[in-house]
């Protein structure tokens, strides 16, 4: 097996980060060369460093101007033989596609994580698609559809979804006296609050005997208009806003049922991470949702801003213990037939023996 880089713009919390460090991880276990390279190194998540250093991923953080950050990452490619380069998102892209201008043996793979891109960036991903790098990994079909019919070439598309650890099942600690539901996301206006705010008051409204709870974990610039609308709804007793928690699994664990309003998505590393801890969904039919949720056996696939239909699904799921159980489980046993570490890394040795044969 060639050496391989894997680049990324920065190592913040965030699923591309996650996806590139786990990859890192499963080819330092199959003894395969690989070293991680950060174009901004002083913006690294201190979890993903832990995780760097404990799964002995070879790790290099650019600093200084960009010229000099560049020229360095063109001289680590030719000094240490790298044969391979995978980038995630958008400027890591075009780093890599330009370095493809200066080695033009080198392989390069880019990396789109949506279905949906601003139309700049859209524009330039597609010129460094069609005309720079070799191949575009996408983590969903739907973006792969959606980038096809807007230009870009379809033979140097390859779809790989995300992966996640998965632990051994074991039964969540949910209490039946209080029904937890959780959204894990970042607080931005495609994850569409205002939806998931309005559903859950009228849930409330609905079940007035009953004790309900919505916990929002995350982090982004609309922290402040969702504290603010929470107030505004009088669910301030309801709601509980938790900004970016260390142990988000265990967080997973107390609850009851995982809510997702994306207006867009690609492959959502949330909800994965939510029914790897055993949890019925609710999600709205946006990018590769529907090859996470099969709809009336591990949760529900809802219509975007569909609010009434929304409620109804959350009502059902609160009413009865049994069908969140049950769902919950099929949750867990889809990730594990369909989404193993094995799967991903076998797709990506597949795509690396395509690229250099």
């Amino acid at each position: 097996m060639p050496s391989i880089l894997i680049f990324c713009k920065t190592l913040l919390t965030g699923g591309a980060e996650k996806q590139a460090l786990t990859l890192s991880k499963l080819l330092v276990e199959k003894n395969i060369r690989v070293l991680l390279i950060c174009w901004c190194g002083n913006k690294i998540d201190s979890a993903n460093l832990d995780f760097i250093i404990n799964n002995s991923i070879r790790y290099i953080g650019l600093t200084g101007n960009p010229i000099k950050k560049f020229n360095l990452f063109l001289k680590t490619i030719k000094n240490e033989k790298i044969s391979i380069v995978l980038s995630y998102l958008t400027k890591a892209n075009i780093l890599v596609g330009t370095v493809k201008l200066f080695k033009r043996d080198l392989v390069t793979i880019g990396g789109i994580r949506t279905e949906k891109l601003p139309f700049y960036k859209f524009c330039v991903e597609k010129m460094v698609h069609n005309y720079l790098n070799d191949v575009t990994v996408f983590n969903n079909y739907s973006g792969k559809e959606k980038f096809e019919k807007r230009g870009f070439n379809p033979l140097k598309i390859n779809v790989i979804h995300n992966t996640i650890h998965i632990p051994h099942f074991e039964e969540c600690n949910q209490s039946t006296e209080e029904i937890k539901i959780i959204s894990v996301c970042r607080f931005v206006k495609s994850k569409d609050f205002r939806t998931a705010l309005y559903c859950f008051k009228y849930l409330v409204e609905k079940n007035r005997d009953k004790k309900l709870k919505f916990l929002i974990v995350g982090y982004g610039p609309l922290e402040s208009w969702i504290r603010l609308f929470v107030k505004e709804l009088n669910l301030e007793n309801e709601v509980e806003i938790l900004i970016n928690p260390p142990n988000i699994p265990g967080i997973l664990k107390t609850c009851n049922i995982y809510l997702s309003t994306s207006l867009y998505e690609g492959l959502s590393n949330s909800i994965m991470e939510a029914m790897v801890a055993g949890l019925p969904v609710v999600a709205t039919n946006v990018g590769d949702n529907i090859y996470l949720i099969q709809d009336g056996y591990n949760g529900y696939i809802v219509p975007c801003g569909d609010i009434n239909f929304i409620v109804e699904k959350l009502d059902y799921l609160t009413k009865f213990e049994k069908v969140r159980n049950e769902f919950g489980s099929n949750s867990y046993s889809i990730i594990k037939s369909e989404f193993s570490e094995k799967k991903f890394l076998d797709n990506y040795f597949q795509l690396f023996t395509k690229m250099t044969s």
